[in-house]
């Protein structure tokens, strides 16, 4: 079986993650011109390049193309004409079942080496984002006033890697009487700042409030509660960046999502979604060194044993030889 992986966009985050997972799948080439697709028997296109499936589709009938990581709505007219799509979360799996084509999940997250961390007391505990602002800007809610707090039974700093804009740390989300320390986002400073980190957070879900659900009730309407949990994540939501702290050995706290709640268990990471639920998880990992060990160490098996991008290959491969 011989497949071709293709995309315009080879640096778009998405495109570089994908592709260093598959590309030791033997038989995958990445597309450059003068390749004749017609000496391929599936096609994989990513979803920067959705609009080009309907053409393939015509121009070459007989091959099976799918969507990697149709990320937005936008891409619904598209997967109408590919064979299949290839999902990263539960969260994107739920979405595009309207699609009514076979879906396969692959996790997907940069390809960096397992470092096996050895945790210990320290005076200063260093606790890592990584990501994009939307997240840092949402977490001002929850986990920021958690933080704020921990700040006052730890010795903690912050260390975000995000490539938007400097931030003034004037903003909202940014936890007072901590220092925090940015850099931008690449590979290589996967390993040489996020590393070196005690505690990984990954703040994930959407800020929203009830006051429309709450106008338009009757009284005993659905059961409403004021102790109900109401949560707003993305459809592209994925435990990906959780488990960049798991490659870095690095225990890592998450806010209530699909994904998240699927990955941690408790003994390998833990997930939140109130001040006091944040509050208490990374008191947990800033209070032991035993247990930061603990956590992640049973973290990067698990990410050894379900997420490795070989047994993925695998049973991609398995997927794909169904649909020939």
């Amino acid at each position: 079986m011989k497949i071709l992986f293709i995309t315009a966009s080879p640096d778009a985050a998405a495109s570089y993650y994908y592709w260093n997972a598959l590309k030791t799948i033997e038989g995958i080439t990445f597309f450059q011109n003068g390749i004749d697709p017609n000496m391929f028997d599936i096609l994989l296109v990513m979803t920067y390049d959705h609009n080009i499936v309907r053409k393939i589709k015509e121009h070459y009938p007989d091959k099976k193309v799918g969507i990697i990581d149709p990320r937005s709505h936008a891409v619904m007219e598209s997967a109408s004409f590919a064979d299949f799509l290839i999902c990263d979360s539960i969260e994107m799996e739920d979405y595009w079942r309207v699609s009514e084509k076979p879906i396969f999940r692959y996790v997907e997250y940069p390809n960096i080496p397992n470092i096996k961390k050895i945790h210990e007391d320290k005076d200063v505990l260093t606790i890592g984002y990584h990501g994009n602002s939307i997240h840092l800007e949402c977490m001002a809610e929850n986990v920021t006033p958690a933080l704020e707090k921990l700040s006052k039974k730890h010795n903690i700093e912050m260390l975000i890697m995000c490539s938007q804009k400097k931030f003034t740390g004037e903003e909202k989300w940014v936890p007072k009487g901590i220092k925090t320390s940015q850099y931008p986002w690449s590979m290589e400073n996967y390993t040489k700042f996020l590393s070196k980190c005690d505690v990984g957070i990954a703040p994930n879900n959407l800020i929203h409030n009830d006051t429309q659900k709450i106008e338009n009730i009757t009284k005993n309407s659905y059961n409403y509660s004021p102790d109900d949990f109401s949560l707003r994540f993305k459809m592209p939501s994925n435990p990906g960046r959780a488990i960049i702290f798991g490659k870095l050995g690095i225990p890592c706290v998450s806010d209530f999502y699909p994904s998240a709640i699927q990955l941690f268990d408790g003994e390998n990471g833990y997930v939140a979604h109130n001040e006091a639920g944040w509050y208490w998880c990374l008191d947990q990992l800033l209070s032991s060194a035993q247990k930061r060990q603990e956590i992640s160490e049973n973290f990067q098996k698990t990410i050894e044993e379900k997420f490795d991008f070989e047994k993925q290959n695998k049973k991609l491969l398995k997927f794909l030889e169904g649909l020939i």
